[in-house]
């Protein structure tokens, strides 16, 4: 209540009182609406740093990914990482001009990746993990392993494809096969596929009645060698041993080491006794030069002589120097006539 007098006005401390707090009422609601606002604020702020460092983090993973990760969309690359563009030869813009991605697939394998893309984007049952073969800018070939899923890129249906060059893995499983059918020192077919051959061989000559042959080659005294020589100048010895005799046989022919000093010669379609002598000859004269290792002069020389084989009819499984079905006519010959230098002999027998 506010009352007038010869002073002025005077204001009743009720109303007095209640304008205090209506002005602080005001103030904390002005107070509590900013700082909503600044919380809203900092929230959003705090959101989009958030997605912003996911954005960068998954923009790391896939520049980084050792697998090229690329987009096709109506069969272009609308997007790929920097992997692809190693792995291709070609530069990002490069890739993202080419009208088609056939131009990247090795043309064996064009038809069948392009089959594959179409059924992934149909919705169609498709090998979601193969292997096939791509192409570098310069025309070289390398395997790669593909592996893709449908996506909607921009509204657009669309196809997201991780490849990875598995060259190293193929060159790695290459050369385990290479050593489960080849001896580690020589190079020349291990017993195991001595074996394979000739079980095929012996299936050929009784299908066409043409007889095989098989040479046996130990070079007795090769311990000594070692011991007095080491076991280097040893391996030395067989490895110049294949190199001499492999060339003398034809490409039907199998030379192998069975293992220690021990090689085996398969002479596959013996058209008649004398070329197995002459086989053997060849040998013989190729075995006789010395072998020049550190520096000294090992040499083997051989007896001559060569036993012609014949066709056995029995049955019986195929064992590397011991199968039924080769029987010679001869008895066997054995070289003689050791140097001081090796003060070892060399047996040729069938």
């Amino acid at each position: 209540m506010i009352v007038s007098t010869e002073a002025g006005y005077l204001v009743s401390p009720y109303l007095a009182w209640s304008a205090v707090v209506a002005l602080l009422v005001l103030a904390g609601g002005c107070a509590w609406s900013l700082w909503r606002h600044r919380r809203a604020a900092s929230r959003h702020d705090g959101v989009e740093q958030n997605v912003r460092e996911r954005a960068d983090s998954f923009r790391y993973l896939v520049e980084t990914a050792h697998e090229g990760i690329v987009v096709v969309q109506s069969r272009r690359l609308v997007y790929l990482n920097p992997r692809m563009c190693e792995m291709t030869g070609y530069s990002e813009a490069e890739l993202r001009a080419l009208p088609t991605f056939m131009p990247l697939i090795d043309p064996s394998a064009r038809e069948v990746m392009l089959a594959n893309h179409l059924r992934r984007l149909a919705g169609e049952p498709s090998p979601q993990r193969y292997e096939s073969l791509f192409l570098k800018k310069d025309g070289t070939s390398y395997p790669i392993e593909l592996s893709g899923v449908a996506i909607v890129w921009q509204g657009e249906p669309a196809t997201l494809n991780m490849v990875t060059d598995i060259s190293g893995r193929k060159a790695a499983e290459e050369k385990m096969q290479y050593l489960a059918h080849h001896d580690s020192l020589t190079g020349l077919p291990n017993r195991y596929m001595l074996h394979e051959r000739l079980k095929q061989a012996i299936a050929l000559a009784q299908r066409t009645g043409v007889p095989l042959a098989v040479l046996f080659i130990e070079l007795n005294g090769f311990k000594k060698v070692n011991d007095d020589h080491g076991h280097e100048a040893g391996d030395c010895l067989l490895q110049q041993v294949a190199g001499r005799i492999q060339p003398l046989l034809r490409d039907s022919d199998t030379l192998a080491r069975m293992g220690g000093d021990e090689f085996v010669i398969l002479l596959t379609q013996i058209a008649q006794p004398k070329d197995v002598a002459q086989a053997t000859a060849r040998i013989e004269a190729a075995m006789a030069p010395a072998f020049a290792i550190n520096d000294q002069a090992l040499r083997l020389q051989h007896g001559g002589g060569a036993v012609p084989a014949r066709r056995h009819h029995g049955a019986g499984s195929a064992e590397p120097g011991r199968s039924p079905d080769v029987r010679p006519q001869a008895p066997p010959l054995s070289a003689r006539g050791a140097t001081p230098e090796l003060k070892s002999e060399a047996r040729l027998r069938a």
